[in-house]
């Protein structure tokens, strides 16, 4: 072989080398640069009428002391008897008067404060609503205020997963709560835990893995022309 033809070759394998480390480079940067979730407490800012916060696990209810509301069943777990509504709970979640319906009877919420929000972050949890009123069906919600938006979602009943995505950076309340509809008759039981907000991916994980590939796509280009 000449040395040319040995030249050649060397080129060629160092070529398909440089490639294949910027490839490994790429897959490094990705999957060495996670985004962990951090664990989110619901009840942080406060809370107000019937909540009990055991280990993980916050508990609300509609249901007065001593279950006068439920036949003589008592549902109550703090010792604290719901807030009257309309605008109580209103004002302590940030939202507006009459936002959580005008048939809005009594009710109990917690909220927490989550500054330095960025577009893109996922807020979720572990809800399981149960109904025990036989007389009008109670509401549970989750609100996402901040300094644009006053939104009120439902949370279903049964055992669910909530998810929402931030649409824009800001500082955000959210608050979670369970509220008596049309009478102060008949109590519902609304309980939330894993709560964890996920960020999205940091620009310097792409920016990291482009460079990694425009490093070998160069280093190919160089060993050509010296060929």
């Amino acid at each position: 072989m000449s040395a040319k033809t040995l030249l050649k070759s060397l080129v060629k394998r160092s070529s398909r080398k440089a490639v294949v480390l910027s490839l490994f480079s790429l897959g490094s940067f990705t999957i060495t640069s996670p985004s962990f979730a951090a664990s989110v407490n619901l009840s942080s800012g406060g809370s107000r009428g019937d909540v009990s916060v055991v280990g993980g696990q916050t508990t609300l209810t509609n249901a007065t002391v001593g279950g006068g509301d439920d036949g003589g069943t008592n549902y109550n777990v703090s010792g604290n008897n719901p807030v009257v509504l309309p605008f109580q709970l209103e004002t302590f979640l940030g939202v507006a008067p009459g936002t959580l319906g005008t048939d809005a009877a009594e009710g109990s919420a917690i909220r927490t404060i989550l500054p330095n929000v960025s577009a893109g972050d996922v807020l979720s949890f572990n809800s399981n609503f149960s109904i025990f009123d036989n007389f009008n069906t109670d509401r549970a919600f989750v609100t996402i205020v901040n300094s644009m938006n006053n939104l009120v979602i439902p949370l279903t009943t049964g055992s669910s997963t909530f998810s929402y995505t931030f649409s824009s950076a800001d500082t955000y309340t959210v608050g979670v709560g369970v509220i008596d509809v049309n009478d102060d008759i008949g109590s519902s039981r609304l309980q939330v835990s894993n709560a964890n907000l996920q960020p999205v991916p940091e620009p310097l994980t792409i920016l990291g893995s482009l460079s990694a590939l425009g490093f070998g796509l160069g280093m190919r280009r160089r060993f050509r022309k010296k060929a």
